[in-house]
């Protein structure tokens, strides 16, 4: 079968079970599109808004009349607005800065003021100051004996008196407003204080409503005035506060102060401190001294220490003052000549010449001196070392003893400063706090008010409320979205199948047809939706495709027929089962105008009623309930003939078996072997039977059947079917694999704004439908 490439995947007939000589079982719910599309498609919500418009209007006129008739009842009132100033910062009288002037007040923290201002003008307090200085506590507007009238407020009213008549409930609560009238109109009066602040100044706008309007400005005036007392009054405490507590402060520095005086005075007394520095002085350059001497001392003792380390060494003759000495040096070059002397006259003279020993005692002469002089030199050595060692020693002693003393003065020196800091900064507390407190008296004495008064408040010439064409065009706008909002929940709370895609979301099962809905003409000439069933079958709409062929509901039922015809690979099934899931849905209408279109086709169709329940169709042709299909299946006979349970009906080729007698047990009736054989039997005799089958709700007359036919026609109303029970049937049918065909959506309101397409397609058929079946062979032709 050619295969649209715009088509549905799940349009597509998914085969389930097929067994020998049978056609294939299909599951209605395989592929299901069970998932709403979460596409927002403008035109569905037009659609929704165009068929619940009276719904729509319906809202905006009951709110729309209601703010009429509350706008109505309402009392004009009026109001009165004084413009004030509320200024950063006050005027500085003095060279120094107020006392009273807020930081928050320069510039950083401004709007936080001016919040404080406009939830200041709104307190309670200053609202009973204004009702006990103005006297309004029994004034009728502030003491409830005048109120603005509503709708609800009337309402109350009544519910009030009605209450009081049957007692006095409410006498404790309203002696207890009585007790305060001062509190309760101070109440009433901050319900009507509205405060503005105009932007980007520095001005507020303050007004009171009432229905008086001489009242309002009089009761405006005064809320400001009092205001504007009461600010300065709070600045005027505020100095007295501060000049109270400087007082305080400065007795209390007062005493810090002497008591600072008195240690500084006592610790100089008892350390005498008078010559502390020039001491300090003396000792400091004493020490000086010390150091430099005990720097030379230690790097002679360093060179010394070096000369006697030679000493222990034995190598006296590498001692500087040794090497150096003048006087040895002279010494030993006399002892080199007498050595040499000698030399030369050892060669001559033994050593007892006279003049050889003259020499020789020389000599050694000489070699004692030059002993002598060395031994002296590393004696002084010593010497000194000894005496730079205990120079070394003693200096030490000293420059300690010297650091002790100075370190001792230091110590009284620090405390000295210390205590006298103490004095000091006390002394320059008392004098701040007291020059403070001087200019605090200065600044109480001067006090400005940072608010002003721009424009005093007047009577106003008309009232503010109720402002008519405000409220109805707010009353319009709420009318529209609450009309808009219920359509729209009216609208999704409804689950009944509406639309072709409703039943494609729902189940895997073709739509097969769309049957429009017939609105037939009362006595009066006016349109009725739900046709009932006319004495005369041929004006009854089962006969539709027989008495008006023009008609849409029959083009519905000839594009059903065709849709039949390639509903599977060999064609239209031959037996065809029609239900729906509950009554008054149509499937005997269904059944009956298909029928019809089969035989105008020239085909012998035969129709059984088999809802032994509820059987209709015997009504519908004006033929008795018996013999019929019970009577069949309990006197069956396998040649085949009807034995008068068959008749023909008075649509040619169009044959009727109605139900027959009632049976206490139907479904064990439908589920004998017996009426499959019925069946077949008919099979032969007709080209098609269509058999009439009840509800599947409930019942288990439909799925029995459904397993005898080669197919099942599903019907489903517009606006009656639920979305659930519509699942829960094709559930019921695939778990007994009935081969479903599709569905046939029926009680379509071509009218409705949901069908607004198949109106346009329709419209012909709707236009001839007074045709008769004169012109129906013509037609028959063209369907064919």
């Amino acid at each position: 079968m050619h295969k649209d490439k715009d088509s549905k995947p799940h349009h597509h007939l998914q085969p389930v079970q097929a067994g020998k000589g049978q056609m294939a079982v299909y599951d209605p719910l395989v592929n299901a599109g069970f998932d709403d599309d979460d596409t927002i498609d403008l035109r569905d919500y037009w659609r929704i808004l165009v068929k619940r418009r009276w719904t729509v209007l319906a809202v905006i006129a009951i709110v729309v009349v209601a703010a009429l008739l509350a706008t109505l009842l309402m009392i004009p009132e009026y109001r009165s607005t004084a413009q004030l100033q509320v200024s950063p910062t006050s005027g500085r009288v003095l060279a120094f800065d107020d006392f009273a002037n807020d930081p928050a007040m320069q510039g950083r923290g401004f709007q936080e003021y001016m919040n404080s201002q406009i939830e200041i003008l709104r307190s309670r307090t200053l609202a009973e100051q204004v009702v006990r200085r103005e006297n309004l506590a029994n004034h009728p507007e502030l003491n409830g004996d005048i109120r603005q009238r509503s709708v609800l407020g009337e309402l109350r009213s009544v519910l009030g008196t009605v209450r009081g008549a049957i007692g006095p409930d409410d006498a404790a609560g309203e002696a207890n407003s009585a007790r305060d009238p001062v509190e309760a109109a101070a109440r009433r009066l901050r319900q009507r204080i509205e405060i503005q602040p105009v932007r980007n100044s520095q001005l507020l706008n303050v007004s009171v409503s009432s229905f008086d309007r001489e009242f309002a400005a009089l009761v405006t005036n005064a809320l400001v005035a009092q205001f504007i007392r009461n600010n300065l009054q709070r600045r005027i405490e505020a100095g007295t506060e501060a000049r109270e507590f400087l007082e305080e402060q400065l007795a209390d520095m007062r005493i810090t102060l002497e008591r600072s005086d008195e240690a500084l005075m006592d610790f100089a007394r008892d350390t005498n401190i008078a010559d502390l520095d020039e001491r300090l002085s003396m000792a400091r350059t004493a020490l000086r001294r010390l150091g430099d001497r005990q720097s030379e001392v230690q790097a002679e003792l360093v060179q010394i220490s070096a000369w006697r380390d030679l000493i222990d060494q034995g190598r006296t003759s590498a001692l500087d003052p040794i090497v150096n000495s003048p006087v040895i040096e002279d010494l030993e070059r006399r002892l080199l000549e007498a050595n040499t002397e000698y030399t030369r006259l050892s060669a001559t003279f033994q050593d007892q010449f006279p003049r050889v020993q003259e020499v020789l005692g020389r000599i050694a002469q000489l070699e004692q001196e030059i002993e002598d002089r060395k031994t002296t030199i590393i004696e002084n050595i010593l010497a000194r070392h000894d005496n730079l060692t205990a120079q070394d020693a003693s200096l030490a002693t000293a420059i300690g003893e010297r650091e002790g003393g100075i370190l001792a003065l230091n110590e009284r020196a620090v405390q000295y400063n210390i205590l006298r800091r103490e004095f000091e900064t006390s002394r320059e507390l008392y004098d701040g706090l007291l020059q403070r407190m001087k200019e605090v008296g200065v600044a109480a004495g001067v006090q400005e008010n940072n608010l002003s008064i721009i424009d005093a408040a007047q009577a106003a010439m008309f009232p503010f409320k109720p402002n008519l064409p405000r409220n109805l065009a707010l009353a319009l706008v709420l009318g529209v979205m609450g009309g808009v909002g219920l359509a729209l929940l009216l609208e999704f709370l409804d689950s009944s199948i509406r639309r072709v895609e409703d039943i494609e979301r729902l189940v895997d099962r073709p739509v097969l047809g769309m049957v429009p809905l017939v609105k037939v003409k009362d006595r009066e000439g006016k349109q009725k939706k739900r046709p009932e069933i006319i004495e005369d079958p041929e004006q009854s709409i089962s006969f539709y495709s027989k008495t008006r062929p023009s008609s849409g509901v029959s083009e519905a039922f000839r594009s059903l027929r065709t849709s039949l015809g390639f509903s599977t690979a060999e064609g239209m099934p031959r037996t065809l089962m029609v239900t729906s899931s509950a009554m008054a849905e149509g499937k005997t209408t269904s059944a009956v105008n298909l029928a019809t279109v089969l035989a105008q086709n020239n085909h012998r169709v035969l129709l059984i009623d088999a809802d032994l329940r509820k059987s209709r169709l015997h009504r519908e042709f004006n033929r008795p309930r018996s013999p019929g299909l019970t009577n069949r299946i309990a006197l069956f006979e396998n040649n085949g003939k009807d034995n008068g349970a068959i008749s023909p009906t008075f649509i040619d080729n169009l044959f009727l078996m109605p139900s027959g007698n009632s049976t206490p047990s139907p479904a064990e009736m439908l589920s004998s072997d017996r009426l499959g054989k019925v069946i077949e039997g008919c099979k032969r005799a007709f080209d098609y039977v269509i058999i009439d089958a009840p509800p599947v709700l409930g019942l288990a007359d439909s799925l029995i059947l459904s397993r005898r036919v080669e197919g099942v026609i599903f019907v489903a109303k517009a606006g009656t079917t639920g979305k659930e029970n519509f699942r829960v049937c094709m559930k019921r049918l695939a778990q007994v694999q009935a081969p479903v065909l599709g569905i046939i959506l029926n009680g379509v309101d071509l009218d409705s704004p949901e069908y607004a397409y198949y109106s346009s397609y329709y419209y012909n058929y709707e236009g001839d439908s007074d045709d008769t079946e004169e012109d129906a062979p013509k037609l028959r032709q063209t369907a064919t």
